[in-house]
Order: structure tokens, then C-alpha cells, then sequence
């Protein structure tokens, strides 16, 4: 038997089975690739149409102005590349309506318009109608075609919340902001024959928490949602002035209370930080809303309480807490563990002016949701 000859008629047969496989194997690569390549590119086309909606939606809560919300996503989806390219977005990509839901489990309904605007809508894409352009793949001869159009619709609104004001009222917040408090002697700014009991000295630390407060209602009453507030006060003791609603008027009516009979007391942080989780946790709070605490202190707890452990408490039932301290006798390093441990962040105000802009800034930051 010749086998050479066998060896060289099975090398011979080997060489037409590859030239019939080889382009079905490239070929089969070559769709891989691309299949791979278009799963990347819509991956990035849904972060930069996340980080663009975001961003459009967080401007448009602070400000109310579309035009700035739209530079501001504009100026987002420019740091994301889409198939290696920034996309070009039109002011119509845009679209502005009122989102809302009726409870937990339900999705957010989206109307383009409306009177009370509460959410930014934005498509990206990279279609032959666009002026994107399709994507183009990177190997055209692939049964995946030349090109393939992607698109993505990304929508961000302002969340409901229920914001629970946690106000001190001790016995300091009737002294001014630059002044020690200890007394006696009484608060500089009180009349001849001042005592506890009597209107709050004119200017205080109190008077300031008022005029703050009523900046931050207002700013609310500027937003599209619908934010239910209440008011607790402490001293010795933690008092819910006022329960979960959107009629502010009765907030004001309750600080106004203490402002014509300004009583002295300690400073109970803890008591005020139990109060706010039972406030939150109510039946009268909304399932599905985001749930603020809002404590401000000019003082340090006299209860000897784990604050901080307090507030790991708090941030079990889902609440975020923003700190706010007012004068150099606050205990701002505990403050600042209190806020980090439930969620929030921190403030310090130094002056009237500083306490205002807080509050105001505070409002500002109700949170913004990714719905779509």
C-alpha cells in the first residue's frame, strides 16, 4: 500500500473544506464583534442619556428655568461618548411635563406640559434620520448590516417628600448670634425687666430660625411637587407643633407662639430626633415619598443620648437627616456625624445671613429621581 499517496489525497482534501469555512467562521466572528459593539454603545448611550436627564432635571428643580436645564444636560451628555462619538442633542430632544404616581408600587405616569412642570424627558439618538447618524458597525459585511439606529428615552423628575422640621427652642436661642449664652445676665437685645416667658428678644438666634424657616416654606411653595411639612420643637422637652401638611400657614402660626412667649429649657437633641423618626414613620406620611428630617440646634444635647446612634436609627426607617448648627456653641463635630450616619449633610451658620441661605439651599435639594 502506498501511503504517501493516502497522505497527500487527505492534505489535498483538507484545503477546499477551509476555503468554504474560512469566510464562514470571519464571518461568524466578524457578528459577534458587532453584536458585542452594539450592546456597548447602547450601554453608553443609556449613561449619557441618564447623566444628561439628571442633570437637566437637577438644574431644572433649582431653578425653574428650562433654557438653564437644558445647557446643563446639553453640557453632561457632552462627557459621554456614544461609538466614539459626543451626540448632538436638540433643544427638542427635550420635553418637559408633570410626572406623577398614586402610590409605592405604582410607575410614574408622564404628561408633556401641564401648568406644574415636575420632570425633564430626553431622547438620544444615533438614527440615519438624526443628525447623530446610525451607528455604523465595524465590520459592514457582517449579517448585521452596515449600521443599526439606537435610541434612548431617559426621564428625571423631583420626588415627593415629607419634610419633618426639627426646631431647638432651649432657653439659648433667645440670645443673639454673636453673643455667649449665659445667664445671667440676659440677652443684650432684651428690654429692661425681660424674662423668659416674655417675647423673644429682638434680634435672637430664635427670631432667625423664624425668618429661615419662612425662607425655606417659600421656596417650597415655588417647587411643582407637593412637599407635606410638620413642625416639632424642643427644649426639655420634644413637642409635635404641627402634623404632616401643605397648608405652611400653620407652620408660621406655630413658631409665631414661641416668638410672642419665649420660655427657657434644655437642649434635648435626642428627644428631637425620636420625635422627627415618629413624625416620619406615621400613618399620615405618604408611602412613597422621600422622607426628610430637617434638625437644627444652636447648642449640644443635654440628655447625655447617643446621637449618633440615634440617628443610625433614623436612617433605618429610609429618613435623611440635614443637620443645620447655629453659633459657635454648637456642637458641630457630633452634628456632622448625626447627619452622616442618617444620610444627609451638614451646615453651619455663623450669622442670620448664613442661617437663611441654608434653608434656602436645603430646599433646593430635595431629591431628584431617574423614572425612565
Amino acid at each position: 500500500m502506498n501511503t504517501q499517496r493516502i497522505t497527500k489525497n487527505r492534505r489535498g482534501g483538507i484545503l477546499p473544506l477551509m476555503a468554504v469555512m474560512l469566510p464562514v467562521i470571519l464571518t461568524i466572528v466578524a457578528f459577534a464583534i458587532n453584536l458585542a459593539y452594539c450592546e456597548l454603545s447602547r450601554t453608553e448611550m443609556f449613561v449619557a442619556a441618564d447623566s444628561a436627564s439628571r442633570a437637566a432635571g437637577r438644574e431644572f428643580a433649582l431653578t425653574g428655568n428650562q433654557n438653564a436645564a437644558i445647557t446643563a444636560g446639553k453640557n453632561a451628555a457632552a462627557k459621554n461618548l456614544v461609538g466614539g462619538k459626543v451626540l448632538s442633542i436638540d433643544n427638542s430632544d427635550f420635553v418637559f411635563g408633570e410626572a406623577a404616581r398614586t402610590d409605592e408600587k405604582s410607575r410614574y405616569s408622564f404628561t408633556p406640559g401641564g401648568a406644574f412642570p415636575n420632570a425633564v424627558e430626553l431622547t438620544l439618538r444615533r438614527t440615519k434620520a438624526s443628525s447623530n447618524g446610525a451607528l455604523t458597525m465595524l465590520f459592514p459585511f457582517s449579517p448585521t448590516g452596515t449600521s443599526i439606529d439606537i435610541t434612548r428615552t431617559s426621564r428625571t423628575n423631583q420626588v415627593e417628600a415629607d419634610i419633618a422640621l426639627i426646631i431647638d427652642r432651649s432657653g439659648s436661642m433667645a440670645y443673639a448670634e454673636n453673643e455667649k449664652a449665659v445667664y445671667p445676665p440676659f440677652p443684650k437685645a432684651s428690654p429692661v425687666g425681660w424674662n423668659f416667658g416674655q417675647a423673644a428678644p429682638n434680634p435672637s438666634r430664635w427670631r432667625s430660625v423664624v425668618d429661615s424657616v419662612d425662607v425655606f416654606l417659600k421656596e417650597l411653595n415655588n417647587t411643582p411637587m407637593k412637599e407635606n411639612v410638620a413642625l416639632l420643637t424642643y427644649a426639655s422637652n420634644a413637642v409635635t407643633d404641627v402634623g404632616m401638611t401643605v397648608d405652611y400657614s400653620k407652620v408660621k402660626t406655630a413658631l409665631d407662639v414661641y416668638t410672642k412667649t419665649f420660655n427657657s429649657g434644655a437642649t434635648n437633641i435626642s428627644g428631637g430626633l425620636d420625635g422627627g423618626k415618629k413624625i416620619l414613620t406615621s400613618v399620615g406620611v405618604r408611602t412613597f415619598s422621600a422622607k426628610i428630617m430637617v434638625l437644627l440646634t444652636d447648642g449640644i444635647d443635654t440628655t447625655g443620648a447617643d446621637l449618633v446612634k440615634a440617628a443610625k436609627s433614623v436612617a433605618d426607617q429610609k429618613i435623611m437627616v440635614f443637620t443645620v448648627t447655629f453659633s459657635d456653641e454648637a456642637d458641630k463635630t457630633t452634628m456632622t456625624k448625626v447627619a452622616q450616619a442618617a444620610m444627609g449633610t451638614h451646615f453651619h451658620a455663623k450669622t442670620a445671613a448664613d442661617l437663611s441661605a441654608i434653608f434656602k439651599d436645603i430646599a433646593r435639594q430635595i431629591p431628584v429621581l431617574i423614572t425612565k
